[in-house]
């Protein structure tokens, strides 16, 4: 065999293996990934938080004592900044002295209140909108018994993330929030997400123990919605680990004092139901 002929067959042997490589790769599968090749996030990696509604009022002599039981629940390591807390001004005991220079009432803190069920007493509770065995309804009355069913909710795994990304302009008082919302687990039922702003160390006339104080400090104040009173439909489809994006703006009040004031969103039940499923919180300046 000629040299020219050694050098063709070994040209067309080359290139044969070459091709044979680049077209045979070898396919390692991925254990941790979904169809579209993104990574999830198992349940359980993200920490459940705990969302506890609570109805008071200005003239409710034992509603100073429930905040602080939650002010205490919070300074525990057990719960921490996992209790995430609202105060909704409403019922008869809220109507503000004529003294008083803030008016806490809100038609949405009743409207949440009616769709919550009215308690037979001030202060009541509720825990992630979650009836547990034992209660009657959603709405829990015996404050001391809050932190217990704080831990149940705590306990269950987190199904969905929740990230938000708060921009705070002072001069003009803008807000403007970006929540993302990742689900973690396969959800079929159909979700809402409310958004909404608290303050905290308001002061107001507070009916006490010891009597009517002028300066009471009120904690996680509802001040306002973002979205409907009942949250707004998730209209994306849910995919797991694939964030989904609601944007929201408002303009500050001047006497609201921003350093004080949160955005607290929530994703719950839509039809049949009403538990929420995780919570998050950031202050407005963070």
């Amino acid at each position: 065999m000629t040299n020219n002929k050694i050098s063709a067959l070994l040209s067309v042997v080359l290139f044969s293996l070459l091709f044979a490589c680049t077209e045979n790769k070898p396919i390692i599968p991925c254990l941790s990934c979904g169809d579209n090749g993104i990574t999830i996030i198992e349940p359980g990696t993200t920490v459940k938080k705990a969302l506890l509604e609570e109805f008071t009022g200005v003239r409710c002599v034992n509603c100073p004592k429930a905040q602080a039981e939650v002010a205490n629940l919070q300074s525990e390591s057990v719960y921490g900044e996992n209790l995430i807390a609202v105060s909704y001004h409403a019922g008869f005991f809220s109507e503000p002295y004529p003294e008083s220079t803030n008016n806490f009432t809100t038609n949405t803190g009743t409207d949440i209140l009616n769709f919550l069920d009215t308690p037979i007493g001030y202060p009541s509770g509720v825990v992630n909108r979650r009836q547990f065995e034992g209660e009657r309804g959603l709405q829990i009355i015996q404050f001391a018994t809050w932190g217990g069913f704080v831990a149940q909710a705590l306990d269950d795994d987190a199904l969905i993330a929740i990230t938000i990304k708060n921009s705070f302009v002072p001069d003009s008082r803008l807000l403007s929030t970006v929540v993302e919302i990742t689900p973690l687990a396969l959800i079929a039922e159909d979700l809402n997400i409310t958004v909404l702003i608290t303050e905290n160390n308001v002061e107001s006339v507070q009916l006490t123990g010891d009597g009517i104080v002028d300066d009471y400090a009120q904690k996680h104040v509802f001040r306002t919605m973002l979205t409907g009173n009942f949250g707004n439909p998730i209209s994306a489809s849910l995919q797991i680990s694939i964030p989904n994006q609601e944007t929201f703006s408002f303009t500050l009040p001047e006497d609201w004092v921003a350093e004080n004031c949160s955005v607290v969103a929530f994703v719950h039940q839509a039809n049949g139901g009403t538990e929420v499923l995780q919570v998050e919180e950031l202050n407005i300046t963070q």
